[in-house]
């Protein structure tokens, strides 16, 4: 290490010594360097923060490293241009993030807490949609917010929504959203219930004022030095935000599931709930769920690292339109590596710990669900006599309806 610095002062003295030509030359050298090693640091220091045993788990983290990375970098160079805020989707199959929910579709756009921007388009057939004016870095923050009975649909489901700092204008009568001082992102959330049937919407967010483009952010090599810092930057709040809620999760809410107070971040009359799965080989949880009165209810697991497990080719969620009811009409739902033969599977993929969430959206009650946990040998003892079972032949027709849904949700 003390080589090394000796190299790179001995560098930067020769550097200066050659003048500032040679010294400009090199700017660009410096400043790359600068970032790679700076991420590179980021990164291992997660790594030895948040150590795990498992080597699956530690691949896991390799992955959500590199994903954060991507994310960090696109997110810093798109957000720069403001003056054309496009639509980009969020969590797909990739770039998970905070236990994104597995029926949503995410799209965002960065935005300026001056600017007026017009969103428009046609309302899809999803069970809920909302936009959301948030502030996603430095710190995040939840603002003003309105779901798709707010947007005022025509018969052929157009629609026009206006944002801007302050009050509605005058002359506009139609749904304002208003951007709250340091806000910069706008939020689209459209969450899926029948996936075989419904269909995502068409968005466009544009800038109503003449966008004057940054001529400066891209002027020198110092410039572009700063937007590489701020990436880093990105980089290492993102793989970090999480991990304190993680570690409470995982100590207090072992093989359970808590209601969570409502903290002001999430939508408006939403519920959230979440516990934190750890099993054996041989063991599951069985959820019992008195289905919500709410427009949408859910239930899915996550990896150590608060990313959603796989629900497009396995079965890591569950909502009300796909789950089935036992006959005293009430939801069993299975947590556990092995296809337990019910209807209600979620699938953890091999793991043996990690996040669960449930969420009733719109909702007007709030059951807590009951959790219980089994040696896999003893779970039939605790299912009603006619609850729903599968087949094969059924679990594969589900995992293929579930990649077809997937392949509308997020095509372009």
């Amino acid at each position: 290490m003390y080589l090394r610095r000796f190299g790179c002062f001995f560098c930067s003295a020769l550097l200066a010594l050659a003048g500032p030509a040679l010294a400009d030359r090199e700017a660009d050298v410096v400043a790359w360097e600068t970032f790679m090693e700076a991420a590179r640091d980021a990164g291992s220091r997660f790594l030895r923060d948040h150590s795990q045993g498992s080597d699956v788990e530690r691949a896991t983290a390799l992955m959500y490293m590199t994903q954060q990375l991507a994310v960090s970098v696109q997110q810093s160079v798109a957000d720069a241009d403001t003056s054309l805020p496009l639509l980009r989707l969020g969590a797909t199959n990739i770039n998970k993030w905070g236990l994104d929910s597995a029926d949503a579709r995410y799209l965002g756009a960065a935005l300026r807490d001056d600017g007026t921007y017009r969103l428009f388009g046609t309302l899809g057939s999803a069970k809920l949609s909302a936009i959301q004016v948030v502030t996603d870095y430095p710190r995040f923050q939840a603002h003003a917010s309105l779901d798709g009975s707010e947007l005022q649909v025509d018969t052929d489901g157009r629609f026009e929504v206006r944002l801007g700092r302050g009050a509605r204008p005058a002359d506009w009568h139609g749904p304002w959203l208003p951007i709250a001082e340091g806000a910069n992102r706008l939020l689209i959330r459209e969450y899926f219930g029948d996936w075989t049937q419904e269909r995502p919407g068409a968005w466009t967010l544009e800038r109503m004022e003449a966008g004057r483009i940054d001529a400066t952010r891209h002027a020198d090599v110092a410039a572009a030095s700063r937007q590489l810092k701020e990436m880093v930057d990105r980089f290492s709040y993102r793989l970090n935000v999480w991990m304190p809620w993680l570690a409470t999760t995982r100590t207090e809410r072992l093989n359970t599931l808590q209601q969570l107070s409502p903290s002001g971040q999430g939508l408006q009359n939403n519920v959230y709930g979440e516990g934190w799965f750890s099993l054996a080989d041989d063991e599951v949880l069985l959820i019992v769920l008195d289905a919500p009165d709410a427009d949408l209810w859910s239930l899915q697991l996550g990896n150590i690292w608060w990313e959603s497990l796989d629900y497009i080719h396995r079965t890591g969620s569950i909502n009300g339109s796909q789950a089935q009811p036992d006959p005293d009409g009430r939801y069993r739902i299975i947590v556990g590596s092995g296809d337990p033969g019910y209807a209600n599977w979620l699938d953890t993929g091999g793991a043996n710990e990690g996040a669960m969430m449930y969420r009733y959206l719109n909702s007007r009650t709030a059951p807590v669900p009951q959790v219980l946990l089994l040696p896999s040998s003893q779970l039939a003892e605790h299912m009603p006599v006619g609850a729903a079972v599968v087949m094969p032949a059924e679990r594969a027709r589900q995992i293929t309806l579930r990649r077809q849904h997937a392949l509308k949700r997020w095509s372009p």
